[in-house]
């Protein structure tokens, strides 16, 4: 029984790996920080540098839980991420957002999508991006988006 419970341990919970990925790939994005391709338990990232991207996916867990968590990631940057004034339709996700960083000299933005409860595939998308223009959809609200491949 020992042996079980400490091996429950061993495993990071969902959402707590989500909210830890989604500070790396912040991290990467903005700072630089050395990141590369790792998969975990539940979650992967994926790092690209042309373009400055990189994306947590998890597999696992409450979705709501494990997007708060990666909102909560986000939340605590210095950059004032918020919620773009356009919408997305979620289409086939039970939500899809962009949160962009404050305006100034560099365009941040991280696009996350929530999977439906009970879902095939992700719990979760998330990537974290620098784009060359600011996304007007940022401060204006275009119209109800929908996904390019949605």
């Amino acid at each position: 029984m020992i042996a079980l419970a400490a091996g429950v341990a061993a495993r990071a919970e969902p959402a707590y790996e989500a909210g830890s990925a989604m500070g790396a790939c912040l991290a990467a994005v903005i700072d630089r920080a050395p990141v590369v391709d790792v998969k975990g338990h539940d979650v992967a990232i994926h790092r690209e540098t042309n373009p400055n991207a990189c994306t947590v996916e998890a597999s696992a867990g409450v979705p709501s839980e494990v997007r708060d968590s990666v909102v909560a990631a986000i939340a605590k940057r210095p950059e004032r991420f918020a919620p773009a004034l356009t919408h997305w339709d979620p289409v086939d996700y039970a939500s899809q957002e962009t949160f962009c960083n404050a305006p100034g000299r560099r365009n941040l933005n991280v696009l996350v999508s929530t999977a439906k409860p009970g879902a095939k595939g992700p719990t979760l998308l998330a990537t974290v991006l620098e784009a060359k223009d600011r996304d007007e959809r940022c401060d204006r609200d275009v119209g109800l988006q929908r996904p390019p491949l949605g």
